[in-house]
């Protein structure tokens, strides 16, 4: 049954029967109800479409959220492992110039240790032909004075 149904609707007169303003009065009534109600289910019918339009961005919210997390832990997972590794090239780069740096350095103190003993060796020889100029000139002094009047002798007689 329409609403203008229920107004239109008339019924017949009988004795003894219903007040006919009553019952018009009561299907005017019924028809304000209903036309209220009718106006009530037609805007809840509209809530509702619209809570279900927001439950379903919702939704879509919370999976584009879940997808953007899950490729943020990706992310970060991926970022970790590339650190990990960037450390451990860092840390065998380090170790391999740490070998190059003790390796150089034990040959520079090798060399060192090498001009060290030659230094010695030079002294040595150094000091041991000092000596034997001294000893030499020592020789030459204690001769010349000994030798002197024989060499001045020998100079002054030509045989």
């Amino acid at each position: 049954m329409e609403l203008g149904n229920l107004q239109a609707k008339k019924f017949r007169k009988r004795m003894m029967g219903l007040d006919p303003g009553d019952v018009e009065a009561f299907l005017l009534d019924v028809n304000e109800e209903l036309h209220r109600l009718t106006e009530k289910n037609e805007n809840l019918k509209e809530d509702v479409q619209t809570l279900e339009s927001e439950i379903k961005e919702h939704r879509d919210r919370e999976k584009t959220i879940q997808a953007v997390l899950v490729s943020a832990q990706e992310n970060a997972e991926q970022i970790r492992a590339n650190a990990e590794r960037e450390a451990k090239l860092v840390i065998s780069q380090a170790k391999v110039k740490a070998e190059a740096i003790l390796n150089d350095a034990g040959n520079r103190l090798i060399r060192m240790e090498q001009e060290m003993s030659e230094m010695r060796r030079n002294r040595i020889q150094f000091g041991a032909r000092i000596r034997s100029l001294l000893d030499a000139f020592r020789q030459m002094l204690d001769d010349d004075g000994k030798e002197a009047p024989r060499k001045f002798e020998e100079k002054q007689d030509p045989e």
